[in-house]
């Protein structure tokens, strides 16, 4: 678990999961369009709207630090249905589910080059920070749950069908509030670094739609198929 990549480097979720990682010896590179972090994380440009840039900034961090153990895309975008038309939808989806997509594939590469003897006891890990939308629906986030949706099926093929058999986790987070409602802005930074170090280290792959509440962890939640109604005027 030597070099941590945290694509999506925000000052909350991303700043938390820089430190805890950082705290533990490893090297942590952020990958976000503007440094937002203290400097001992190493940065490096990158605008997730662009699927195509993926590799080179993989291959960036790979030559300065090696090749990362653990991976986290979390990069959240989201615009209201219909309101901006396709050009729109087409950046949301590529930001949140064919940029995860392009991470995910160079990810499994650094995990296939490193080898169980590179990876170390605790395998590889590749989380995607996720929400409720890849169950239930929120009013005004209609594209957001399409693409967080995608995001969640390609984990779930990941960690079930695909790579059952080697050292790799695969997880889709999901942070709830106790009585399982969904998190919007009030997102826990602290409680997902340290949500998403304990993952890490464990070598066994856990649920890989990890549900999680401070203090309790993980978490099974019925299914809830509306969140929030729109209003009627």
């Amino acid at each position: 678990m030597s070099t941590v990549l945290i694509i999506g480097a925000g000052p909350n979720v991303g700043k938390a999961c820089a430190e805890a990682f950082y705290t533990t010896g490893c090297k942590v590179a952020v990958a976000s369009r503007t440094q937002k972090l203290d400097s001992k994380y190493h940065y490096y440009p990158f605008d997730a709207s662009k699927p195509d840039t993926v590799p080179s900034l993989f291959e960036r961090v790979s030559a300065d630090l090696g090749i990362p153990s653990v991976v986290i895309y979390n990069i959240t975008d989201a615009n209201k249905p219909f309101e901006n038309g396709l050009d729109s939808l087409q950046m949301d989806l590529n930001i949140n589910t064919v940029s995860a997509y392009a991470a995910a594939s160079e990810t499994v590469k650094g995990f296939d080059r490193l080898g169980t003897a590179g990876l170390g006891p605790a395998g590889g890990t590749f989380i995607f920070t996720g929400n409720c939308l890849n169950v239930g629906a929120v009013a005004g986030f209609m594209a957001f749950g399409m693409a967080k949706s995608a995001g969640a099926h390609m984990i779930q093929h990941l960690a079930l069908a695909a790579f059952a058999d080697k050292p790799y986790k695969f997880y889709y987070a999901d942070e709830r509030h106790e009585d399982g409602t969904y998190m919007s802005s009030d997102l826990n930074g602290a409680v997902h670094g340290e949500t998403y170090l304990e993952l890490a280290k464990d070598p066994t792959q856990r649920a890989w739609d990890y549900t999680f509440v401070k203090g309790k962890g993980y978490v099974e939640f019925p299914r809830q198929e509306l969140w929030l109604a729109p209003s009627r005027g």
